[in-house]
């Protein structure tokens, strides 16, 4: 009886619910179009649409960090909010993800902060430079908005920490990772086009140029440098170890197509640096690989060098060719990394560094243990590298260093070096110990991949200031956390 008074249960597919949600919806929609451009209502459409979703799935923030910061977007595109301090749409995708862990340790009684094995080493190296900026500070002048800009492209290593605490479940792992994956094919495709349309039709902005080796350009051979060329040589490293790895399956043909789109595009770049590493990794790949995985490596390799001379021998047929141009000039520029006149003054790409650490080595030992502090200034004005163009544009390099591994001792001394050493021993220790542990197949090539790559960017760092570049910083941390995630799990099952 009393089930006829009863009320009825609410439904949010309720017509007159829906008819009421629209209405009002409606009239806000209008009321801000009222009070604010259409390009801020969109843009505060788009901000909401976006906190759920990362609300919802964390690892979009990640996601969404690479996209601005490692793809093919350069920093000076970036729109920027300013509240007395700028900060660009990845700065307030990190804040806000760090702030989702620290909510979420508030009010979820079971949400526990994870603790990893790196966690101390990352810290540390994080440490260092505030540190070594304060004592800085107390020493002289300091340009605070040159060191707040060091210390933001340097915060980018707390992805660490949201992958290590918001990734925890396979699927999002998997997300993850496949994101970083297409992102990486969407910017290897962008390079190889551009390559193929060359510098007079620019698809991409920033360092698409006519390449120039030992005083010698190349016409008609362009080099691509995206920021996103970070993300692609990890991938490369990681598909192509998923390719050895994994059985014969439906997919080997696509991660095949994969390693071909990445190789390209890393020949592209003409970072000889990286070919030199790469050269590495494949011989370490033929250490650490035992039985028919390194048969299967050795068959991949044969395979490439089987069409690679076969390419050859078409294009040598018309050697004016474009074609032609290009492998004469990787050739050349790959060479150069065993020809005693590359580093005897024969090129001038290396000279500029020799310039560089001429300065840098009495800097680094006039402050030996914590170095110069974030946005530091360690040479006076030299012409060989510093200039004032006929536009009246200066080039002033006198912040910058192309060794990484001298940035970081400048920057922190031999306090945040040996963070430095102690972090990347740390982490590749336990991929290199454990990778073959993981009984996903996947998830196996991960850990070595990332581990391969990382040590690879460790070694190129010699002639790259890799370790505090805005295109590898919230990418290096991003792989530590990742593998920390797998190998975590791991301790777990056992």
């Amino acid at each position: 009886m009393f089930s006829r008074f009863s009320r009825k249960p609410f439904e949010i597919n309720d017509t007159f619910f829906q008819i009421v949600v629209g209405s009002c919806f409606g009239l806000i929609l209008g009321l801000a179009f009222n009070l604010f451009s259409a390009l801020q209502v969109f843009a505060g459409m788009i901000s909401l649409i976006s906190a759920y979703a990362i609300l919802k799935k964390p690892e979009i923030a990640l996601l969404g960090i690479l996209v601005l910061t490692s793809s093919v977007i350069y920093e000076d595109q970036l729109p920027r909010l300013s509240i007395g301090i700028s900060f660009h749409i990845p700065d307030i995708l990190l804040l806000g993800a760090l702030g989702i862990i620290g909510v979420r340790w508030l009010v979820e009684s079971k949400f526990k902060l994870i603790r990893t094995p790196l966690d101390w080493s990352l810290l540390f190296f994080l440490i260092a430079p505030i540190f070594s900026t304060v004592i800085a500070f107390y020493r002289g002048p300091v340009e605070i908005e040159l060191a707040r800009r060091a210390l933001r492209v340097f915060s980018y290593y707390l992805t660490f920490f949201l992958v290590t605490n918001l990734v925890r479940e396979r699927y999002q792992l998997d997300f993850l990772l496949k994101g970083i994956y297409v992102l990486a094919t969407i910017v290897a495709v962008a390079i190889v086009l551009q390559f193929i349309l060359g510098s007079s039709v620019q698809i991409l902005s920033g360092r698409v140029e006519t390449l120039a080796t030992q005083d010698t350009m190349y016409e008609g051979v362009t080099r691509v440098l995206p920021p996103g060329w970070s993300v692609v040589w990890a991938s490369f490293i990681v598909i192509l170890s998923m390719l050895i790895l994994e059985e014969t399956s439906s997919l080997s043909w696509l991660r095949f197509i994969q390693v071909g789109i990445f190789g390209m595009a890393m020949i592209f770049t003409f970072l000889r640096s990286y070919w030199a590493a790469l050269l590495m990794i494949f011989l370490l790949m033929l250490y650490l690989f035992k039985g028919k995985y390194r048969k299967k490596l050795i068959m991949v390799g044969s395979i490439a060098i089987f069409l690679a001379a076969s390419v050859l021998a078409v294009i040598s047929m018309n050697p004016d060719s474009r074609s032609a141009k290009l492998v004469a000039a990787t050739l050349t520029r790959f060479t150069t990394i065993f020809e005693g006149d590359t580093f005897q003054g024969q090129d001038s790409s290396l000279n500029w560094r020799r310039v560089e650490n001429g300065y840098a080595i009495p800097a680094i030992e006039s402050n030996l243990w914590v170095g110069l502090g974030l946005g530091f200034t360690y040479r006076p004005w030299d012409p060989r590298v510093d200039r004032l163009d006929p536009s009246s544009q200066y080039y002033d390099f006198r912040r910058h260093i192309h060794n990484g591994h001298l940035w970081v001792l400048l920057q922190s001394g031999l306090l945040g070096y040996f963070s430095l050493l102690w972090l990347s021993a740390h982490f590749l220790w336990r991929g290199f110990r454990n990778w073959r542990h993981v009984p996903d197949v996947k998830l196996k090539s991960v850990v070595l991949g990332f581990s391969l790559a990382y040590l690879a960017v460790f070694v190129a760092a010699v002639t790259n200031s890799s370790f505090t570049q805005w295109r590898w910083t919230p990418l290096l941390g991003i792989m530590m956390g990742i593998n920390e995630v797998i190998l975590m799990q791991l301790k777990e099952e056992i």
